[in-house]
């Protein structure tokens, strides 16, 4: 199993993938338009590194799960829902096909964050601390926003030069509204426990979070000899034991940094890491921001 997935370039009447070596938008991954007709191929277990993924329902309805702490939680997202992965968020749409759907889809590179869209440094900072302050995955979305969102990928898709810069701006327009969407209720969300001795790892993992974990402790909660545990993971998960700690340690990092006061240096510390440089290079190698610039964010939101 891949540890990222990315669409190529696809152009047909039911499925458009645009990719970024043809659309050249600074900041814009795929920029996709699925049709009720497109099959419902199932996508597995995945990662986007320094990538927000949106996808935009029209109508019909897509159910995704996301996976954290040994526990798989169920979104279904029917017409005018906004669903949202974050970055290094594991996710699927599980092993059946999908229901056909119409859905707008886009991948929003955090990496581009100084050059957004083609805002200049200042507003491209403020629009993506904006989309990384959204800690919800389901929302509701305005119908004129669907509306604005197909103006968009119609000017960017089948216009000129001209066309394309003005469904930039369209494009932009949306983006910079969903931070004023209403999330979906909690009860539409599932929540399932993995039923597997990987989810007895993945349990293990959650509530030691903020210690050292070795993998020979992780093999033994899994009942697995290490070599066993290291195989039967990645080919469940898709990454190896220690990217998945590590995703897990930037996620507390996270939260710790919005919700308290304490030091990086502290939070480096309480998470296990031996110096709180060590800590800074591996949250900016995920995040692309230091922890410092991320706590910022939500200080200046």
């Amino acid at each position: 199993m891949e540890q990222e997935i990315f669409d190529d370039y696809i152009w047909n009447e039911h499925k458009k993938i645009l990719t970024a070596d043809k659309h050249k938008i600074p900041g814009l991954r795929n920029l996709s338009h699925f049709t009720p007709m497109a099959p419902g191929v199932p996508v597995p277990l995945h990662y986007h590194s320094d990538i927000i993924e949106l996808h935009f329902m029209v109508k019909g309805q897509r159910k995704t799960y996301v996976m954290k702490g040994g526990v798989r939680t169920s979104y279904c997202a029917t017409g005018n829902n906004l669903f949202i992965t974050r970055p290094y968020e594991l996710h699927t749409t599980g092993h059946i096909a999908q229901n056909r759907c119409e859905f707008f889809a886009m991948q929003l590179d955090l990496k581009e964050h100084d050059n957004f869209l083609g805002l200049n440094q200042h507003y491209s900072n403020i629009l993506c601390h904006r989309l990384l302050n959204m800690d919800q995955h389901l929302y509701h979305v305005g119908s004129s926003q669907i509306s604005m969102l197909r103006t968009a990928f119609n000017l960017i898709s089948y216009g000129t030069e001209g066309d394309s810069i003005a469904g930039v701006q369209y494009l932009t327009c949306v983006l910079a509204s969903l931070n004023y969407l209403t999330a979906v209720p909690a009860q539409e969300e599932i929540n399932e426990q993995l039923n597997s001795d990987i989810g007895h790892a993945l349990k293990y993992i959650e509530q030691n979070i903020e210690n050292p974990i070795t993998l020979q402790e992780l093999a033994q909660a899994s009942n697995y000899s290490l070599s066993r545990f290291k195989a039967k993971f990645k080919e469940e998960l898709g990454i190896t034991p220690a990217e998945y700690i590590t995703l897990q340690k930037m996620d507390r990092a996270q939260m710790l940094l919005k919700t308290t006061d304490d030091s990086i240096t502290d939070i480096a510390y309480q998470l296990g890491f031996s110096s709180s440089n060590y800590f800074c290079s591996v949250f900016k190698k995920t995040l692309s921001y230091s922890p410092a610039a991320y706590r910022k964010s939500f200080s200046q939101s």
